[in-house]
This record gives structure tokens, C-alpha cells and sequence, in this order.
């Protein structure tokens, strides 16, 4: 029984390796200003439970009081390096709302790629559905310098419509644990029109700069 629980505790140890991200990020868009964190890494030393958030705040040049907040936040338990269970939330202009999702994830031997999707559903009476990921790609140019590129992404549906959906863009540089280079924020909702009582989707970009710092 011993030998059999010492086995399978050692394949979850192998099993359970997690990337670590945790950056803190400026965008300068052409409508918009947004300051952003995220935090990504295991919580214990074998990697079995890790920590996912993802917090950024968007405020609008015409009107500083427009202040849009996204958390998206959960604890992850490991099965292995590839898949868990994730429960938490996330908060928006329209409050808190509890999750429970799947964590699909991957990054290669190099270090430079990683994907993280969480499949979620809406713990509350009338769920609502969301795919949620990230995916970074960060290959070596040269000694001191790497290419950066990031995209963030999350639709938020149900069986009778799409809610939301927001996507972000980042492709620049990295020197030394910084990066910079251009970025585009994406928002989507669907609302229903008053007057025509239609449901209408627009599409409302916010290309721009960032800046951000990487935390080993």
C-alpha cells in the first residue's frame, strides 16, 4: 500500500510541473488608458494548486468617472501539467459572479510558449458560458533581445445569444524583462436595442502603446 501511494505520489509530482507569469502592464490606447496585473503561478511547491488573476481598470479619455474593471480570478487543482479544475470568479461593472471551470494548459521545454483556456460556466440560477485564455509566445531573437506577443481572449454565452467578448493584442519586444510594442483591446457586447428591441452587436477597438514589466 505504502509503495503503491509513493508511486503515485511521484507521478503527480512529475505531472504537476507550472509555468510561474506575473507581470504589471500600462496601455495608452486611442480612446482609452488602461493599467493591467496578472498572476499566474503555482501555490504550493509541487505545483498541485495553482493561482490564476487576471485584473485590469480602463478608463476613458472623455470621461475619467467611466471606469471599466475586469477580475478574473480562480485556484486551480492540478491533475497533471496539462489539465485541472479551477473554481473562483470575476467582477465586472455588473458585479460578482462565481465560476467553476476547466484548465487546459501547455507550455513547451523552452519556456517561451504557454496556453492557458478555462472552459467556464456560471455557478448561479440562469448560468451563462465563457471560454477564457491566454497565450503568450516569447521566442529568443538574440542575446539580449526576445519577440513578444500575447493574446487574451474571453466570449461570454449563453444557448439563446453571445453576451460579451473581448480580445487583447500585444506584439513588441523584450529586453531584460521589459516589454513594449504596440496592442489593440477589443470589446463586443450585445445589448438589445430600446427603440427597435433588437439584439444589435458592436465592435469597439482601442489600438494603442504598452509598457510592461515581467516578475520572475
Amino acid at each position: 500500500m505504502k509503495r503503491i501511494f509513493s508511486i503515485s505520489t511521484f507521478i503527480l509530482v512529475c505531472q504537476t510541473s507550472q509555468a510561474q507569469i506575473i507581470y504589471s502592464e500600462v496601455f495608452g490606447g486611442h480612446k482609452k488608458a488602461q493599467h493591467e496585473i496578472l498572476i499566474s503561478k503555482p501555490i504550493d511547491s509541487l505545483g498541485i494548486v495553482s493561482f490564476f488573476n487576471l485584473t485590469y481598470f480602463t478608463v476613458d479619455y472623455k470621461d475619467r468617472k467611466a471606469i471599466d474593471p475586469f477580475i478574473y480570478s480562480v485556484a486551480t487543482f492540478n491533475f497533471n501539467q496539462y489539465i485541472g479544475i479551477a473554481t473562483g470568479g470575476y467582477i465586472t461593472n455588473q458585479g460578482f459572479v462565481p465560476i467553476a471551470a476547466v484548465s487546459l494548459q501547455y507550455f513547451n521545454e523552452k519556456g517561451d510558449l504557454y496556453l492557458n483556456v478555462f472552459p467556464t460556466i456560471e455557478l448561479t440560477r440562469n448560468p451563462n458560458y465563457e471560454m477564457f485564455g491566454l497565450l503568450v509566445y516569447n521566442p529568443t531573437l538574440t542575446k539580449k533581445i526576445k519577440l513578444f506577443s500575447q493574446l487574451t481572449f474571453s466570449t461570454n454565452f449563453n444557448f439563446k445569444q453571445h453576451n460579451f467578448s473581448f480580445q487583447q493584442i500585444r506584439l513588441g519586444l523584450d529586453f531584460r524583462g521589459f516589454q513594449f510594442g504596440l496592442g489593440c483591446d477589443t470589446q463586443i457586447p450585445t445589448f438589445r436595442n430600446p427603440v427597435s428591441n433588437k439584439l444589435e452587436t458592436t465592435f469597439n477597438p482601442n489600438a494603442g502603446v504598452f509598457l510592461r514589466k515581467t516578475f520572475n
